[in-house]
């Protein structure tokens, strides 16, 4: 499932039970159940069942095992459906009476909320500033913000979405190779929605290409042990193992889009952090972005630089099946060719190259989008870092996708919006 699902969808079901029956050993003996139904956000909900089993009831009227089990395995539809309608009251109350329809019966509800290692409550302020005040005070390093949607129509047209703080640091269900776009987002606008998109098109194939060769070295291999295997005569074809294996490898271990994360942090090498009201001021304008990802989100961290967003990031992402690629930074040409600055790496070219190694092994890969470039002579030229990236070693080089002109350009930037935006005030 999407990032998105598994953070705020995903449901855990699960029941345990010792049922009696109407048997002659039963007397004396109550049948119990317990539904346990847990979610990353919301925490565990424990359904403790006793159903009606005393001496007193005429045989006939005992229920059978099997109604027993009947009744059980509907509380655990029943806890799915109120956990996904949110019924009423009164719906409720009916529902559970018609499954539990003896006087005896017992059913007791009890919640555990979710506390994480942050030691916020997930009950407490779910908004994107109250996940800016989670870094800044220390409580947490990353902290994703997703779009919840907030009314459910026939008419898509009138679905809205907000943005809500969901997990934080290592509670996050991050997708293994995800993509990260650091940025300010002041304001987030569609360059920054056609870069990621770009991004997430030019990784697909570098996944199918990993995947097909890697596929190709693996049949290599079991040729090379067939040809020397006493049991190279017995043919499998025919199995049902084999039938599942061919069925399996029809299957696109990739066809699920790349997560794409929006990358924010709230605090600042040299300044100080930013006002939570801010951040979600900023996170706010995500939602009216058309064209976004199948599958995004936006983190705030505690990690202006990239060695810190690397170490953070290493922590909780996972790589991918077919390399040892755990995270694919998105940028522009310009944040490229900092990146690249012996400047910042007390002008030296052997720290510069040793961070970017450091950064390899983490399993970082960069992705640089390009932009026009006025000339001296007042013509425009496009520029994405290739003339740079010849000067990195080999094995450095690899670090980086530079897109092409024709996968994406980018003409606006969120400076231009602000001053256009003062302009018609």
């Amino acid at each position: 499932p999407r990032f998105q699902d598994r953070a705020l969808s995903c449901v855990g079901v699960g029941c345990a039970s010792a049922l009696v029956g109407n048997t002659e050993s039963s007397n004396g003996r109550i049948s119990t159940a317990y539904i346990a139904l847990s979610t990353l956000r919301m925490g565990t909900t424990v359904w403790e069942v006793k159903l009606e089993n005393s001496d007193e009831i005429l045989s006939t009227d005992k229920r059978s095992r099997g109604i027993e089990e009947a009744v059980v395995s509907n509380l655990v539809l029943a806890s799915m459906i109120q956990h996904r309608e949110e019924l009423g009251q009164d719906e409720y109350d009916s529902m559970i009476k018609e499954i539990l329809d003896k006087d005896g019966d017992e059913l007791t509800v009890q919640s555990y909320k979710v506390t994480g290692s942050n030691g916020r409550s997930n009950t407490q302020d779910c908004s994107p500033a109250a996940g800016a005040r989670q870094i800044i005070q220390g409580d947490a390093n990353i902290v994703s913000i997703l779009p919840v949607l907030q009314n459910i129509k026939n008419d898509d047209s009138s679905q809205s979405f907000q943005m809500e703080t969901a997990l934080a640091d290592g509670e996050n269900p991050f997708q293994n190779d995800v993509i990260i776009v650091p940025g300010s987002y002041n304001p987030p606008h569609h360059g920054h929605v056609g870069l990621a998109n770009a991004a997430v098109a030019a990784l697909r194939q570098m996944r199918r290409t990993e995947e097909k060769e890697c596929n190709e070295v693996s049949s290599s291999s079991k040729m090379l042990r067939s040809r020397y295997s006493s049991l190279e005569s017995f043919s499998t074809s025919s199995s049902s193992s084999s039938a599942l294996k061919n069925l399996w490898d029809t299957v696109d271990k990739y066809e699920y889009d790349p997560t794409v994360l929006f990358e924010m942090s709230v605090t600042n090498a040299d300044k100080p952090p930013l006002d939570p009201s801010e951040v979600e001021r900023r996170v706010s304008f995500f939602p009216t972005l058309s064209d976004m990802p199948k599958d995004w989100g936006v983190i705030l961290t505690n990690a202006p630089l990239f060695s810190q967003k690397t170490s953070l990031l290493d922590e909780v992402c996972s790589s991918s099946p077919f390399s040892n690629r755990k995270m694919t930074f998105v940028l522009g040409t310009d944040t490229f060719v900092r990146i690249i600055n012996p400047k910042y790496y007390n002008n030296s070219v052997e720290n510069m190259i040793d961070a970017l190694v450091q950064m390899k092994e983490k399993g970082v890969h960069f992705i640089v989008g390009g932009r026009l470039e006025q000339t001296e002579s007042g013509s425009k030229k496009f520029i994405n870092g290739e003339e740079e990236v010849k000067s990195l070693p080999v094995h450095v080089q690899e670090m980086f996708t530079l897109l092409t002109e024709e996968e994406f350009r980018l003409d606006v930037s969120s400076t231009e919006i602000r001053k256009q935006t003062e302009e018609q005030k």
